[in-house]
């Protein structure tokens, strides 16, 4: 059962667990940059974001951004962990419910739809093709082993 009712809840808790991991590594994280977090063109946002973004996008680099983000996402899912583990399931509930809708922070959380990098993607179609290829060995196998067949004039003669 998730513990938040709503995306904004959701949002608040990880942006809150984003911003003390900051200060805790001595991180700065400017105003600006805490309220880009709160980003969405279509779920709950804070009032002013629209003049919040036209000041990110005019003052900071958002590739950037987004690193220094993912990693004190990281951090702070590696420390609930070993810290407060009751607190892991409240990340993934809150990660759940934002990939629900179209939230900013969602490309920093590791969204599905966020671009992967290529040699995962070679690596897991390597091993799906692997896996398929084996079932299908085996299944040929067992066919031998089992099904006698004759080829004869009329046709096909399964035995």
């Amino acid at each position: 059962m998730a513990r938040f009712d709503n995306a904004r809840e959701a949002k608040e808790f990880l942006i809150s667990r984003i911003a003390d991991q900051a200060q805790r590594d001595g991180v700065p994280l400017s105003e600006i940059e805490r309220k880009e977090l709160y980003f969405s063109e279509s779920g709950w946002t804070l009032p002013d974001i629209m003049e919040v973004n036209e000041a990110f996008e005019r003052d900071y680099d958002q590739t950037s951004y987004e690193k220094k983000i993912k990693k004190l996402v990281r951090e702070a899912r590696i420390r609930a962990r070993k810290e407060a583990p009751e607190e892991v399931k409240s990340w993934s509930d809150a990660i759940r419910i934002l990939y629900k809708e179209d939230h900013y922070i969602s490309v920093m959380l590791g969204h599905p739809t966020a671009p992967r990098h290529p040699f995962v993607d070679l690596i897991r179609a390597v091993g799906t093709g692997l896996v398929l290829s084996a079932i299908f060995g085996i299944a040929l196998r067992y066919l031998e082993s089992h099904v006698e067949i004759l080829k004869t004039r009329e046709g096909w003669v399964f035995l």
